[in-house]
Order: structure tokens, then C-alpha cells, then sequence
């Protein structure tokens, strides 16, 4: 590798380069050497829904708990997921 150096400083030992000039010499060392990774490969949307099949609902399974006194537990009718139940006065 030679020595890149700035006008101020002086010549140095081929062994005896600095970091900042080893720096320096790496930019024309890479421009000389053929590129190690891969040519990136064109990619699309992916294929989503087949044509002509329609919007069907996703199947709902029950949690499954269980009470403590021993039987399963079952959501109120008039309660949404997610939500609290109104209070009634």
C-alpha cells in the first residue's frame, strides 16, 4: 500500500502507516476489487387474495375459561369484546 499523506506530513515506513492514512489508501483499494454482495433481487407486492374468492369472515373460538366455581365461562350477550358494560340504574 502506498503512502497517501497531506503536504504537511511527513514520509512514513510502508510498515509504519497510520490509521488515517490506512484510511486514505482503502478508497482506491475498493474501487479495484469486484463487488462481494449480490445483485439485489427485483421484488413485487405479494400475491394477496385469488381473483373471483370472496370476503369471508374469520372464525371466532372461545377463550375457554374456566370459573371458579368449576363451570365455563360465557361472555353476556350484550357485552362487546372490548368494551365495559353500561351500568343500568
Amino acid at each position: 500500500m502506498e503512502d497517501l499523506r497531506r503536504p504537511w506530513e511527513k514520509p512514513a515506513l510502508p510498515e509504519r502507516l497510520t490509521p488515517a492514512r490506512v484510511r486514505r489508501g482503502f478508497r482506491n483499494l475498493r474501487t479495484k476489487t469486484p463487488p462481494l454482495a449480490r445483485a439485489p433481487k427485483p421484488a413485487g407486492p405479494g400475491p394477496g387474495r385469488p381473483p373471483g374468492s370472496k370476503n369471508k369472515p374469520v372464525p371466532r373460538y372461545d377463550v375457554g375459561r374456566i370459573l371458579a366455581t368449576g363451570e365455563a365461562y360465557k361472555r353476556p350477550a350484550h357485552h362487546r369484546k372490548g368494551t365495559k358494560p353500561r351500568r343500568t340504574t
